[in-house]
């Protein structure tokens, strides 16, 4: 029995998936090239302001912006999704019993595909660059994971709060704004100085970004202590928000 319940939850959860990744750009105009577009556009403008300052002391510094943008893109994209998600999905909600984490879930896998899409181009990209591949690409998987379970967690106390507080969805595109300054994707805290190294030190999403670009452009394929740290520590909050999701998740057909 229970291994059928395991098999239906999957099946619910890849279709709630499919559904989501399809209906982000359904009706647009050129479809998924508005996922590539965007963190296009973004790069463009950040380059074009800050290319003068930061090459001389920011070696391949467009290739370490177009990462850090792509991986901001993806925290910042899934985690509005996850926050927005139960509200979205309050008619299937209200009609069916399942686990209720399979919607964030969910939600925050749709953005993924999408984010593996842009990794693709990116990679494409890095080589177009001359940045061959080396033994740190290994170590991308890893990476992605890490940034991953970062989103699920976030998304799923978002989307619990969401219910109760009907203001967070603009609270949390207003802190974005903020945490997007505290993460080196224009920067480098070495290169910026000042506070920049204390404030990326306490942001996991910068230990993220800055070890991607150290994988990809450096060849730093062994992970260090803090890597590994950081990694364990990040699958524990995502495995601490989903239980604290699945114990606070009773009675939220009723809000919605």
């Amino acid at each position: 029995m229970t291994r059928t319940r395991a098999a239906y939850h999957w099946d619910l959860f890849w279709m709630l998936t499919r559904t989501e990744f399809r209906l982000r750009d359904q009706g647009t105009l050129i479809g998924f090239l508005w996922t590539l577009l965007h963190p296009l556009f973004i790069f463009l403008i950040l380059h074009a302001l800050f290319v003068h300052a930061m090459s001389p002391r920011i070696p391949q510094y467009a290739s370490r912006l177009l990462i850090g943008i792509v991986q901001w893109n993806f925290f910042s994209t899934g985690t509005s999704a996850g926050l927005t998600s139960l509200r979205r999905k309050s008619g299937i909600i209200a009609s069916h019993a399942f686990p209720r984490l399979l919607v964030v879930l969910s939600s925050v896998a749709a953005v993924l595909l999408s984010h593996l899409l842009e990794w693709g181009v990116l990679l494409a990209g890095l080589c177009a660059a001359g940045t061959l591949p080396n033994p740190g690409w290994l170590a991308l998987p890893f990476l992605v994971a890490a940034e991953l379970a970062l989103v699920a967690g976030v998304s799923c106390l978002l989307a619990l709060w969401a219910v109760h507080l009907r203001d967070l969805e603009r609270a949390w595109s207003l802190l974005l704004y903020g945490l997007f300054f505290m993460t080196p994707v224009f920067y480098t805290a070495e290169a910026l100085g000042g506070a920049a190294p204390l404030l990326t030190a306490l942001n996991p999403l910068a230990w993220v970004i800055e070890g991607t670009r150290a994988a990809l452009l450096d060849g730093a394929l062994r992970p260090s202590n803090a890597s590994l740290g950081l990694a364990a520590g990040l699958a524990a909050f995502c495995a601490a928000a989903g239980t604290f999701f699945s114990s606070r998740s009773r009675g939220i057909a009723e809000r919605l």
